[in-house]
C-alpha cells in the first residue's frame, strides 16, 4: 500500500494520475547568461534546463527572449536551437527604451498566453526581475496555474520568489562542477597557462597535482576541483596517458583543446 501511494503522488500536485501537467516556459536569456557569467564565471546549460523541465512536465514550448545583437548572447543561438526554434530577438534601435525592453516583450507574451491558451496547466518563467511579480501572481491566483520561477542565485527578487509556486535557483554545486562550470574553467585556464609557460618542454601534469594547484591558486576546495576534473575527463575534454610502457609509469593529463574551444569552455 505504501508503494502504491508513492506512485500515486509521484507526479505533480493536482495533475491526473500518470499524466504530467502541460507547461510552457519563458526564458529571459539576458538574465540567465549575463548574471551567470558575471557572478559565477560559467555559462548556461540549456540542454540540462530542457531535460529538467521535460522530466517534470509535458512541455508545450520554450520561448527564449533576448537582445541577440549582444555578441555573447548571439554565440549561444546554436545551442538554443538544439532545444527550440522559438527565439524572440528583442533588439531595439530606439533610444526611448533601454534595459527593460526585453521585459516588456516577454511580459506581453506571457499575458497573451495566459488569456489565449486554455491547454496550459503550468508556467515556467526564467528571470530574477521583480517586474514579473505581478504576472506570476496573476497566473497563480487569478488563473489557477502552477508557476515555477527559475533564476540565478543572488540575482532574484524576493518578491518574485514569494509569488511563485516554487523557485529554482541556479547554479547548484553540481552545475559548477560540470564541464561548462566555473571549476572546470579554472582547471582549463591553469592547464593552458602551464602548457604555454613550458612550450617545447615536457609537461608532467598529473590528476592530483592539477587538483592541488588549482585549489591553491583559486582558494577553492580540492573535492570540488577533483569532481570537475573527472567531469572534464568523462566529457572527453581532458584525458590521461601513460608517459611510457613501463608498468610503474605515471599518467599525465592531456587536453583536447579543439573540443574545448569548439564547445566554448574557454
Amino acid at each position: 500500500m505504501k508503494d502504491f501511494f508513492k506512485v500515486l503522488f509521484s507526479k505533480q500536485e493536482g495533475s491526473k494520475i500518470g499524466k504530467k501537467k502541460k507547461a510552457i516556459a519563458f526564458v529571459d536569456f539576458e538574465h540567465w547568461y549575463i548574471s551567470l557569467d558575471r557572478m559565477y564565471r560559467t555559462r548556461p546549460d540549456i540542454k540540462a534546463f530542457r531535460d529538467e523541465l521535460t522530466d517534470r512536465y509535458e512541455l508545450v514550448d520554450i520561448i527564449f527572449f533576448g537582445d541577440f545583437s549582444n555578441p555573447s548572447l548571439r554565440q549561444e543561438i546554436f545551442n538554443i536551437r538544439q532545444i527550440t526554434n522559438t527565439i524572440i530577438d528583442t533588439q531595439n534601435a530606439s533610444t526611448a527604451f533601454e534595459k527593460d525592453f526585453t521585459d516588456f516583450i516577454m511580459l506581453d507574451h506571457i499575458y497573451q498566453s495566459a488569456m489565449n491558451r486554455s491547454d496550459v496547466d503550468a508556467y515556467v518563467i526564467f528571470t530574477g526581475d521583480g517586474h514579473f511579480s505581478s504576472a506570476v501572481s496573476f497566473l497563480a491566483t487569478k488563473r489557477g496555474k502552477e508557476v515555477g520561477v527559475y533564476a540565478i542565485k543572488k540575482a532574484c527578487s524576493a518578491q518574485l520568489e514569494g509569488c511563485a509556486t516554487y523557485c529554482r535557483l541556479l547554479p547548484d554545486e553540481n552545475d559548477l562542477a560540470l564541464p561548462s562550470g566555473k571549476y572546470s574553467r579554472m582547471i582549463l585556464k591553469s592547464l593552458k597557462a602551464l602548457f604555454e609557460k613550458n612550450k617545447g618542454k615536457k609537461v608532467r601534469a598529473t590528476f592530483w597535482q592539477t587538483v592541488e594547484a588549482v585549489s591553491k591558486q583559486n582558494k577553492v576546495g580540492k573535492e570540488e576541483v577533483a569532481k570537475a576534473l573527472r567531469a572534464l575527463i568523462a566529457g572527453g575534454y581532458v584525458y590521461q596517458v601513460k608517459e611510457s610502457d613501463k608498468p610503474d609509469s605515471i599518467r599525465v593529463l592531456k587536453v583536447n583543446w579543439q573540443q574545448v574551444y569548439k564547445d566554448r569552455l574557454l
